[in-house]
């Protein structure tokens, strides 16, 4: 993507649109932060967070993952740099590059135990596939995708359905997606990770919560607080 494609990446994000940051700490730990999109010069902008949630201990020098929502309701990814940190509550940042919803999993995901269900229905009754309904637990997840332990091998890889059943808010989520890759465990499970395709921002947003509200469990059960 050219220069003047991502400014107008940057500037198609409307102001106070809720965004997803992950920061880095100097232990090299990341947190998944949910706050608020502000404008500025773009590629400069600001993101807004809860007060008292970005760390103390951030890598200023960590590019950061960010993940928000045009004004069409596209999707928008990119990496940026943090420019000043001296608010405490607000970071400045410049976007640097875009990146693919795939490669955001690497940085987004949170480890995560709960139901979920998949499911195939054949778009083509001709094709001799078969319906199927297979139900497993997640591993960890994020807001592009997730892997789950399931009993089986998908049959099928893609035009999947997912119910995902979110406790921390309760909410179950409905999307689609397909498999990205699968690997054959002990005790004949398989553990497959799965990429979102089609998700509304609410169902997006309610993952981006239960990530975070996990986050900060996992942190008080190892004693830190952020």
């Amino acid at each position: 993507m050219s220069e003047q494609e991502l400014l107008q990446l940057v500037r198609s994000i409307p102001d106070g649109q809720s965004a997803t940051i992950t920061l880095t700490n100097l232990a090299g730990d990341r947190t998944l932060l949910q706050g608020v999109y502000k404008e500025s010069q773009a590629p400069f902008f600001f993101f807004l967070a809860p007060p008292g949630q970005i760390p103390e201990t951030l890598d200023t020098s960590k590019q950061c993952p960010f993940a928000s929502q045009g004004r069409s309701a596209t999707d928008v990814n990119f990496v940026a740099d943090i420019v000043d940190n001296s608010n405490g509550r607000a970071l400045e940042l410049v976007a640097r590059k875009t990146v693919r919803a795939e490669e955001l999993r690497q940085f987004f995901r949170v480890t995560l135990r709960t139901a979920i269900i998949i499911r195939f229905y054949p778009k083509d009754p001709d094709n001799n596939q078969q319906d199927w309904v297979m139900s497993g637990e997640t591993v960890d997840i994020s807001q592009s995708g997730v892997l789950a332990i399931l009993p089986e091998e998908c049959s099928d890889s893609d035009g999947l359905d997912f119910e995902i059943r979110l406790v921390n808010p309760s909410k179950n989520v409905f999307c689609t997606g397909r498999v990205i890759r699968s690997k054959r465990l002990k005790k004949d499970r398989w553990l497959t990770s799965f990429h979102f395709d089609e998700i509304s921002s609410t169902d997006r947003d309610a993952i981006a919560k239960n990530c975070f509200a996990e986050q900060r469990r996992q942190l008080r059960d190892k004693g830190q607080t952020f």
